[in-house]
């Protein structure tokens, strides 16, 4: 499959999603929608985004980003105040050691060939390699640090290259090791 990825306008959201979201126990979606309000609450403090233009932004059913935003102001992650959605500190409690937030331009987070964890995870693989370093952590690794399966890293990996979104994508083998390398395509 043959994807252009210089189609789209080059102007749009880029998300950051904190690394205390990216390692919790919240499902794939409503880590992107809780990156979403993270980005917000950087730029202005508060999302007005209705369900519909959140889910043309990452290509889900409005039905599943009113689940999600519902299950997360239940959780206590978000606020509703009037037509504003407020982002709280309770994703702050989170337990982990990496202070690195990822990246997920437009082009990625709006991919509707992608799954949520795929769009997370080229958002991890670019955190370190940013289009140029090679990014060789172990799959464990990068499960550990998403709150992952590692069948699943492999399988978005597979996702992330059949979808030509992946420079490079080899497999070093020798003597006692063997790593996946991975660096992401660039959007310019």
């Amino acid at each position: 499959m043959d994807y252009n990825h210089q189609n789209h306008d080059s102007k749009q959201l880029t998300l950051k999603i904190h690394p205390k979201i990216l390692s919790s126990k919240l499902s794939f979606n409503e880590k992107l929608i809780l990156g979403l309000h993270y980005t917000f609450n950087k730029k202005n403090g508060y999302t007005v985004l209705s369900l519909s233009k959140m889910g043309l932004m990452f290509g889900l059913h409005p039905n599943v980003v009113s689940y999600c935003r519902k299950q997360l102001i239940h959780d206590g992650y978000i606020e509703k105040q009037g037509r504003k959605y407020i982002l709280t500190d309770r994703y702050r409690k989170f337990e982990t050691n990496d202070k690195r937030e990822i990246f997920i331009p437009y082009q990625i987070y709006s991919d509707k060939n992608l799954t949520a964890g795929a769009k997370l995870l080229w958002g991890e693989y670019n955190s370190i390699s940013g289009s140029v370093k090679q990014y060789f952590a172990s799959r464990q690794y990068t499960a550990n640090r998403l709150n992952a399966s590692v069948e699943s890293i492999t399988n978005w990996t597979k996702l992330l290259n059949d979808n030509k979104l992946l420079k490079l994508y080899k497999h070093n083998i020798g003597y006692c090791k063997s790593q996946k390398v991975v660096v992401t395509i660039s959007f310019n």
